[in-house]
């Protein structure tokens, strides 16, 4: 009986020895779930992508062949994509700048209403929750150069109609004006959640100082709402290098390259010529633009005031 006692404690010692080596392995295989998720629907897509942009190969021919960096100096000597840069740098810089201004201008302006507050903000972000494509189909009929809402606006005060999607600068100020009204809604609620973390008191101090309200923006307000203006710029600047849908349902690229941005010429090389190794290269630079840009605009952080 003694000796069977002893044999149970010995394991019991022996098994909570070998628990605390194991323990270790637990939140490792909690998280395998994810890392495989994000292996195979992440890093594999990317790292495959780079290898088809090596290869000579167009989609639905059973054979490739190696061409090493081929594809990227056609890339770069390619009329195309030079103007698809140039415009995909206008398109995000002008985008990018009108929301966060928008998106500021309306988030500053909701924090001082004091009834509906929420139903403006709900209101505001509509555009966010709604399907690109599906909103760029109304602005598409807005534009219209017969039927559009616009151009009856325009007769109607005794001015011409004008042709928008048609006309390089007017197709590129609609697609423009789309990305705009998609992304202030969203800059505006991160404004506004940053607006929240700055402390009352300190305006109300600033105010028995004399202080004016455009004195309180331009020294409290601005300043403590770096953090999340970097978060916003950074943010709204990717959604912008990534738009496609607007592009693609307004003016399809044209007219004549005029809104051609870097996605849309993807898609075409990709997915109508099925140029694939092509258009794998220029997958990979379009990701090293978007991964360069976001390390320098998170590098800004110097900038940032803190409470």
């Amino acid at each position: 009986m003694v000796q069977g006692l002893t044999q149970q404690e010995t394991i019991g010692a022996s098994a909570s020895r070998r628990t605390p080596r194991l323990r270790w392995l637990g939140p490792y295989l909690l998280l395998l779930p994810a890392f495989v998720f994000i292996a195979v629907f992440v890093f594999w897509p990317v790292i495959y992508s780079v290898y088809l942009s090596l290869q000579d190969w167009r989609l639905g021919f059973g054979s490739s062949r190696f061409v090493g960096v081929r594809n990227y100096v056609r890339l770069f000597s390619a009329p195309d994509f030079l103007n698809a840069l140039r415009v995909t740098v206008g398109y995000t810089l002008v985008t990018s700048c009108g929301s966060i201004v928008l998106g500021l201008a309306l988030a500053l302006a909701i924090q001082h209403v004091r009834r509906l507050g929420s139903a403006w903000q709900a209101l505001f972000f509509l555009p966010v929750a709604s399907t690109m494509a599906a909103m760029a189909v109304v602005f598409r009929f807005m534009f219209d150069t017969h039927i559009g809402v616009i151009n009856a606006v325009l007769t109607r005060i005794g001015l011409d109609r004008v042709d928008w999607l048609n006309g390089d600068l007017t197709a590129f100020a609609a697609v423009v004006v789309v990305g705009i009204w998609s992304s202030a809604g969203y800059a505006m609620v991160l404004f506004l959640a940053g607006l929240t973390t700055i402390p009352e008191n300190l305006h109300e101090a600033a105010a028995l100082d004399g202080a004016s309200s455009w004195q309180q923006l331009r020294f409290i307000t601005l300043p403590l709402l770096t953090p999340t203006t970097i978060f916003v710029v950074v943010i709204l600047t990717l959604r912008s290098l990534e738009s496609f849908d607007n592009v693609k349902v307004l003016t399809d690229g044209g007219p004549l390259g005029a809104t051609q941005v870097l996605s849309h010429l993807l898609y075409i090389e990709g997915f109508r010529y099925f140029n694939t190794g092509y258009a794998s290269a220029l997958a990979t630079v379009f990701f090293v633009i978007l991964l360069v840009v976001a390390i320098v605009q998170m590098r800004a952080e110097r900038w940032v005031h803190y409470e």
